[in-house]
């Protein structure tokens, strides 16, 4: 979870996968080991500088992991649509409702302070709540802003969901559970499978899924710095959409 120091560029195991789902569910997980140093096509894409040890601390205390049935379960939460909506989630979703309802008209962000407002009393929450969001939304607005004039994000369509960012953790989880000693690659596989196809059916194109995960680790991390967790995922999308071996160049987004 700590920030990259390495420049973001693309790296692929000449054994690991270029086709098939596999492929697709790992480069859907890309955004990570691109700014990172690893591969993005296997398993064991960490740096060389890492071993065992090193993964079984950073599970340890990123995550709270110290067992495979620990790892198992942080996976599944993690695909899981049942998973608890945060807040920023809760904020999309009334954007989202808001402009279902205005097709074809842009968002006005005027009126986002109401639709918190009536959530809020809908729930008997706090003012304090209110206040809360209010600022998580203006949050939101800055870094869509910036992500726009960063070639993330294309102006007038704005992010539907960060759950590209749920997803691009689990396929990065999942690989360092194997590395640690946690699991084995089959294991693996099966959750970067389920990661992947999560991606697929929450998004409509790299693009959509990139931009989700940029905002969702901005908003997890960043406190609106613009920094390392912003400028390190938008170095990333920006090899994974410009590369020719990219496989977000490579390979359709429905398989």
């Amino acid at each position: 979870m700590g920030l990259f120091s390495k420049r973001a560029r693309l790296r692929s195991d000449p054994a690991g996968f270029f086709q098939g789902p596999l492929a697709h569910a790992f480069a859907s997980g890309a955004h990570m080991p691109t700014a990172g140093g690893g591969v993005w096509n296997a398993v064991h894409s960490s740096c060389s500088c890492c071993d065992a040890e090193d993964e079984r601390a950073k599970l340890r205390d990123s995550w709270g992991i110290t067992d495979t049935a620990g790892w198992d379960g942080a996976l599944r939460r993690l695909t899981d649509d049942h998973r608890p909506a945060s807040d920023v989630t809760v904020l999309l979703d009334l954007r989202n409702r808001a402009m279902a309802r205005a097709p074809g008209h842009p968002f006005d962000a005027g009126v986002w302070p109401d639709l918190i407002a009536h959530w809020c009393r809908a729930r008997g929450a706090a003012h304090r709540v209110y206040e809360e969001m209010v600022l998580e939304a203006a949050r939101i607005w800055e870094y869509e802003e910036r992500m726009v004039e960063d070639g993330v994000l294309p102006r007038g369509v704005p992010v539907r969901t960060v759950r590209a960012y749920d997803f691009g953790r689990a396929v990065n989880l999942a690989r360092w559970g194997v590395n640690a000693g946690y699991a084995d690659e089959r294991a693996a596989h099966g959750h970067i499978l389920r990661a992947g196809a999560q991606s697929m059916r929450h998004h409509g194109s790299w693009q959509e899924m990139s931009a989700g995960f940029v905002l969702g680790r901005a908003m997890a991390f960043d406190e609106g710095s613009f920094g390392p967790y912003y400028t390190d995922s938008v170095a990333a999308h920006k090899v994974l959409a410009g590369d020719p071996a990219s496989p977000w160049l490579n390979l359709p987004w429905r398989m």
